[in-house]
């Protein structure tokens, strides 16, 4: 059986618990990510994945293309 693992990523710009839906939905549609959580109170998306890591920069350019910011 096979564990998520995490990657952790500071997001500014997220508002409210839509502002967390929409990144959710968007990175979602990813190729290898599983699930995600997004809290906007904490200004932190973590993206869960199985196996290989998802491209983080492409989940990068999501958030942006979103229209967040995410901190390096």
């Amino acid at each position: 059986m096979f564990f998520s693992k995490k990657a952790s990523l500071a997001v500014q710009g997220m508002s409210c618990g839509h502002c967390e839906q929409s990144v959710v939905q968007g990175v979602e549609t990813i190729a290898g990510v599983d699930r995600v959580k997004a809290n906007h109170k904490k200004a932190r998306v973590e993206v869960f994945y199985k196996g290989d890591v998802p491209d983080l920069q492409v989940v990068r350019e999501k958030i942006v293309e979103l229209g967040y910011e995410v901190a390096d």
